[in-house]
C-alpha cells in the first residue's frame, strides 16, 4: 500500500514477479522503438507507446466522438452511461500516446468510477504547439459538462484526470476554466503528473536530452516555458478542486507532485499526495498486470467519486 506523505526507499524490497514483468515490458518497448536518452526521434518515441494487450472489463465499449469540435472516445458500459464523468488527458512526452496506449488505463479507470471516461485524443506536437492542447482539453472538459455517452444532458459529477504530459493538460484546463469562468470539475486526479517543463529547475524535464527535445517540440518558443499553463507549477493555484497526486519512488516526476502538492496546500487549496514504494512513471498503465496499478485506480476513483458528492 502507498503511505501519504512518507515513502519507503526503492530497492528495500524484493520487486514481485508482476513488477519484473511490467518493467521488462517497458523496456522491451522503448528498446523495439530503438528510443535512447539521448535523441529523440517523433516516430520512434510514438513506437514506444503500444497497447499492451492487457485485459480490460468486458463490459466496456469505446465509442468515438466529436467534442465540441476536439475529437475524443467515450470509454464506458453502456449500462453506466448516465454516471459521473471523467475527461482524461493521455502522456506521452505531448508528442505521443494515444486511445491503445492508455487503453487498459482508462478502461479500468471508467469501471472503478462507475461511469464514463471521455478519453481526449488531443493533437501532438510537433505538429501542433501549445497552448493548442490545452485550449482542446479546456474545450472537452466544457463539453462532457452538458454531454454524455447517452447525449446531451448536464452533470455536476465531472472530474478531470491525466498522466505525466497529460496532468500538465488537465492542469491548463482548470486554469482557463477558472480565467474564463467556464465549467469547473468537482475533483482531479494527476499521476505522475509532469508539472513543470523548465529543464533547469525540473529533474524529469532536464533529465536527458530527449526530454529536453519532447519539450521543446511542444513549446513554440524558448520563454514559454515560463508560461504557468505550460508549467503548472509556476500558476497561482487558488480556487481550484480537491486534488489527488499519485507518484512513486522510482517516478522520475515525483519531486514535481511533491512541491505541487505543498504549493496547492499553500494556496488554500485540498491536495492529497499518495507515493508508492517502488512504482516507476505512469505504472497504472499496467493494470490490470500489475496489482499496485489496478490499486492505484481503485484509489483514484474512490478519490474522484468522493469529491463529485457519489
Amino acid at each position: 500500500m502507498p503511505s501519504q506523505e512518507k515513502t519507503m526507499a526503492t530497492g528495500t524490497t524484493m520487486a514481485s514477479p508482476q513488477l519484473q514483468i511490467a518493467l521488462a515490458m517497458d523496456a522491451r518497448n522503448r528498446e523495439a522503438a530503438g528510443i535512447s536518452p539521448d535523441w529523440l526521434d517523433v516516430a520512434t518515441a510514438r513506437a514506444s507507446l503500444p497497447d499492451l494487450g492487457l485485459d480490460v472489463p468486458a463490459e466496456i465499449e469505446q465509442v468515438p466522438v466529436d467534442a465540441g469540435g476536439v475529437p475524443a472516445v467515450w470509454v464506458a458500459a453502456p449500462s453506466k452511461a448516465n454516471g459521473p464523468r471523467v475527461v482524461y488527458l493521455h502522456g506521452g512526452g505531448f508528442v505521443a500516446g494515444g486511445l491503445p496506449s492508455h487503453r487498459s488505463l482508462v478502461a479500468w479507470l471508467a469501471h472503478e468510477v462507475g461511469g464514463s471516461v471521455l478519453f481526449v485524443d488531443y493533437e501532438l506536437a510537433p505538429e501542433h504547439k501549445f497552448p493548442t492542447q490545452i485550449e482542446q482539453a479546456h474545450t472537452a472538459l466544457g463539453w462532457a459538462a452538458g454531454h454524455g455517452p447517452a447525449g446531451a444532458g448536464a452533470t455536476e459529477a465531472l472530474a478531470i484526470a491525466g498522466d505525466s504530459a497529460g496532468a500538465a493538460l488537465a492542469m491548463g484546463a482548470m486554469l482557463l476554466a477558472r480565467e474564463r469562468g467556464s465549467v469547473m470539475p468537482r475533483a482531479a486526479a494527476l499521476f505522475c503528473g509532469m508539472l513543470d517543463l523548465d529543464p533547469v529547475t525540473s529533474a524529469f524535464a532536464g533529465s536527458s536530452r530527449r526530454m529536453i527535445e519532447m519539450v521543446q517540440a511542444y513549446l513554440p518558443n524558448e520563454t514559454t516555458v515560463a508560461d504557468p499553463l505550460a508549467s503548472p507549477l509556476r500558476a497561482e493555484l487558488a480556487g481550484l478542486p480537491a486534488m489527488l497526486l499519485q507518484t512513486g519512488t522510482a517516478d522520475g516526476c515525483r519531486a514535481d507532485s511533491e512541491a505541487f502538492t505543498q504549493r496547492l496546500r499553500d494556496a488554500g487549496g485540498q491536495a492529497t499526495l499518495r507515493v508508492w514504494p517502488e512504482m516507476f512513471h505512469v505504472w497504472h498503465r499496467f493494470a490490470p498486470l500489475l496489482p499496485e496499478a489496478h490499486q492505484a485506480l481503485v484509489e483514484a476513483a474512490t478519490f474522484l467519486r468522493a469529491n463529485m458528492g457519489l
